[in-house]
């Protein structure tokens, strides 16, 4: 197989593997009322699929799950989103840990 060939098959699955974790997360988000468990569940596939082609999960999905704990956080059910100093903090109440998220101010 070519390098060129390699690379086109290496981008196409790496399409699938981003279509997949915004299908993963889009039922996470429609699951999580009544069965949170599964959203749990979705949210472990979506990290395996990056883990396995070695890629990031989109910054949209990642800030939606907790970096210790990996729950698939939904505000006001748990989590707790604040603004403070020039940061979103975002508190898990699964295991308590805050993850902060710089933006910027508006002047």
């Amino acid at each position: 197989m070519s390098r060129i060939a390699r690379k086109q098959q290496k981008n196409l699955i790496q399409a699938i593997a981003i279509q997949r974790m915004w299908r993963l997360f889009e039922l996470a988000k429609s699951e999580y009322a009544e069965h949170p468990d599964r959203s749990e569940r979705y949210v472990q596939l979506i990290r395996n699929i990056s883990m396995r082609n070695r890629m990031s999960i989109p910054r949209e999905i990642k800030n939606r799950i907790c970096k210790h704990c990996y729950a698939f956080l939904v505000p006001g059910n748990n989590a707790r989103y604040r603004l403070k100093d020039g940061y979103i903090v975002v508190s898990c109440q699964r295991c308590g840990k805050e993850m902060r998220y710089p933006y910027k101010k508006l002047k």
